[in-house]
């Protein structure tokens, strides 16, 4: 860079360009390496990896995953791998045992699941009812002049069975709960699982068709029995239904599905309707594809994602609705026990809700767990099947 004076009063500043002298050995050439170059290139990922990889990065949807599997594994090998029967009272000693309280090996050392119960006797029966080592007083009270205690029972130790260990104990007829509530938990799983691929199979076609033809007569009259079949309360065709159909699994869960089916219709249609007009269908249109195979081949495919989403929400829903339907004593039969119709019994007991508490709160558990499991999952598959938030 150089100053000079243009006249007497102005500088004007100029850019001299240095020459650098290049030579070649100062240029070094790499070869090409075959390795790098492949460490360097990234495989795509579809579409359904993408979506595994996020669901894997949801901690509440990898935590209910491994729930699930082992909620589902408990229900297909402990009731084969009791030595109880399903609804057979258990004996001993020529005695039923009924009413026993939970208790597990290892756990009872911790002070639950030890097999007492708490009971409230009075004074004066207390020495006629227990020997003194069957039995350890908590509280004394008064109440209406009467002397009451309250004692922690050894339930076990009173009916000769210290040896025996029923891990969530027995009912009032005398049969092992641990079974049942296992056995009941596949129960309620397969009418779960069957009424959503019901609401599926019946939803994806009917809705297909209604989205296909969207704007069309067809349409609109096809729309119109939606409505009408959502706005008749689902519990007055459940009992029309239960006329003519036994109480079962599949009959219960065709019940479920009569009504439920209408959502998944709802949005497989609303997807037809925005995915109908696109230049990929257009294209296969122009080919000269079917409506068969434009629907099967290119609409169906584009929304399995909120399929999936949709079946997933739809199993807690059956699943809840068998509990209620047993509640109020149109569910499965006495001799197939289900969640629902476990805790109905546990509620029918004289003293279900009181003493023998562990009779209702165990189903409701257990129930409560599984749906929140199926609940959380399906929220984690909407959200990692969500093409807008693919990438992150």
């Amino acid at each position: 860079m150089s100053w000079f004076k243009k006249n007497k009063n102005d500088i004007v500043e100029t850019n001299v360009i240095e020459e650098v002298e290049v030579k070649k050995e100062d240029f070094v050439f790499e070869k090409a390496s075959v390795v790098e170059a492949e460490g360097l290139m990234k495989k795509p990922l579809t579409f359904w990896k993408d979506a595994f990889l996020r669901l894997l990065q949801n901690k509440f949807a990898v935590g209910s995953v491994i729930v699930i599997l082992l909620m589902v594994t408990m229900a297909i090998v402990a009731p084969m791998t009791s030595k109880y029967d399903l609804n057979k009272a258990v004996s001993k000693n020529q005695t039923l045992v009924t009413q026993l309280p939970p208790r597990i090996p290892f756990v009872e050392n911790l002070g639950i699941f030890d097999g007492t119960l708490i009971k409230e006797t009075t004074e004066a029966r207390l020495a006629t009812d227990y020997q003194p080592d069957e039995y350890k007083i908590i509280d004394r009270y008064t109440r209406d002049g009467v002397d009451y205690v309250k004692v922690k029972e050894y339930t076990y130790k009173i009916k000769g069975l210290e040896n025996e260990y029923f891990y969530f104990g027995t009912d009032q007829i005398g049969r092992d709960i641990w079974t049942r509530l296992w056995y009941g938990a596949r129960i309620s799983l397969l009418i779960g699982f069957y009424a959503a691929l019901i609401d599926v199979l019946i939803g994806v076609v009917y809705g297909g068709i209604a989205g296909f033809y969207g704007g069309s007569r067809l349409d609109d009259i096809m729309m119109r029995i939606t409505e009408i079949l959502y706005g008749i309360p689902s519990i007055v065709i459940l009992f029309i239904l239960f006329m003519f159909l036994e109480p079962g699994i599949v009959p219960i869960a065709i019940a479920i599905a009569l009504t439920g089916w209408i959502g998944v219709a709802r949005m497989v249609r609303a997807q037809f309707l925005r995915l109908r007009d696109q230049e990929f269908v257009l294209a296969a249109r122009t080919l000269g594809a079917s409506p068969f195979r434009l629907i099967m081949k290119h609409l169906i495919p584009n929304v399995v994602a909120q399929i999936v989403v949709m079946a997933s929400f739809s199993i807690p829903n059956a699943i809840f609705y068998e509990a209620f339907l047993a509640f109020i004593g149109i569910g499965m039969n006495v001799k197939t026990p289900s969640l629902g119709t476990m805790i109905d019994n546990a509620l029918g007991t004289t003293y279900g809700a009181m003493t023998y508490v562990y009779q209702l709160i165990i189903p409701c558990v257990v129930l409560s767990i599984l749906m929140l499991s199926i609940n959380l999952l399906a929220n984690g598959l909407r959200d990692s099947l969500d093409p807008r938030m693919r990438g992150n």
